[in-house]
């Protein structure tokens, strides 16, 4: 199915896409509220800027896909790959990410609010001039350091709940 296909298919109503194969599919600039893409294939797709609202993506792979400027609003991302993803100013809110991985994915710029990543691993992930709102790493794996410019109440991997104000022009 390509990017035209999905959008008739979603402008009509249908929202389950769960399982789907869309390895290396350009489906950028699309908004894709209450998609269901439980256990779908996305690996190195071009997802940039795509909008990701009230999403069940349990389970989803986008391992090396483009996300640039992505935006997951109160989407279900647990379990998902997103190994060696481009993830450059993603904005997560009020999402789950327990139990996924992000080994050498790029954050650069990304920003998480009130977003859980219990269990997480985090390997090898590039992070820089990220924002941190109310986000939890409880038990998350090598979780990179986390610094006053860029976050507000973390709860780091061993439990520590972690606040410092943002400083001026940081952040969301």
């Amino acid at each position: 199915m390509d990017r035209e296909e999905l959008r008739r298919r979603f402008q009509s109503g249908e929202r389950d896409f769960s399982r789907v194969d869309w390895s290396g599919a350009n489906l950028h600039n699309l908004y894709l509220s209450g998609i269901i893409l439980v256990g779908a294939n996305l690996t190195g797709a071009d997802l940039v800027d795509v909008m990701f609202d009230d999403a069940n993506l349990e389970g989803a792979c986008f391992e090396g896909a483009n996300l640039d400027g992505a935006r997951f609003q109160n989407a279900n991302l647990r379990r998902a790959n997103f190994d060696k993803s481009i993830l450059i100013g993603v904005y997560f809110n009020e999402s789950n990410l327990d139990d996924a991985t992000l080994r050498g994915a790029d954050l650069s710029g990304a920003a998480f609010q009130e977003t859980t990543l219990k269990r997480a691993n985090l390997s090898d992930v590039v992070i820089d001039d990220n924002s941190f709102t109310d986000t939890d790493f409880t038990e998350a794996t090598n979780l990179p350091n986390i610094t006053d410019e860029c976050s507000v109440r973390v709860i780091l991997p061993d439990g520590e709940v972690y606040t410092a104000p943002r400083w001026e022009g940081k952040g969301l």
